[in-house]
């Protein structure tokens, strides 16, 4: 009753339905209120700072908030957004590869992918890579780390003959 109640609030003082759908669950009440940040940029500040005060009120897990902004920055293309989320700790509480897949998915840059990239832990980066269809960089990384397997993929995944022969004189190196 307390979130449809908060529902309401959020519609009347945003003067929208699509703020707070009435048949909203909880996750789809903060992901909506974000998601409307991107087309209210004047409101943008009240609104993600309400979607903080229902995830606090409301007792959502940090991760599952942090997995909720993520998805719904990314859906809404609020990339600037994002962005200060994957900076505004030193220690992400979900890694960073939930910020690189979005970013792929939503066809960022390479620069903005490899932000994020750059950010996971080592054994999730290649993994990253070749999902970016990043071949050169996930070559140079699986190589530094003497990861044949890693060649082998990029070799596999890849349909350049110029990567696959330098995934190749790659392996024979390591050998």
């Amino acid at each position: 009753m307390d979130l449809l109640r908060d529902q309401e609030v959020l519609r009347t003082k945003y003067g929208s339905p699509d703020v707070a759908p009435k048949t909203s669950a909880l996750a789809q009440t903060i992901t909506s209120v974000i998601t409307f940040a991107a087309t209210h940029v004047r409101e943008q500040h009240k609104l993600l700072a309400d979607a903080d005060k229902i995830a606090k009120k409301y007792r959502v897990p940090e991760k599952r908030y942090w997995y909720l902004k993520v998805q719904a920055f990314a859906e809404s293309q609020q990339w600037s957004n994002l962005r200060i989320l994957s900076e505004s700790r030193t220690k992400s509480p979900i890694g960073f590869k939930p910020f690189a897949r979005a970013a792929i998915k939503g066809q960022q840059t390479d620069g903005e992918i490899l932000r994020y990239i750059e950010r996971a832990s080592p054994e999730e980066q290649h993994e990253l890579l070749c999902e970016a269809k990043m071949w050169e960089k996930a070559l140079q990384q699986a190589f530094r780390y003497r990861d044949e397997q890693g060649l082998m993929k990029v070799k596999n995944l890849c349909n350049s003959a110029e990567i696959q022969l330098k995934a190749d004189e790659l392996l024979g190196r390591l050998a």
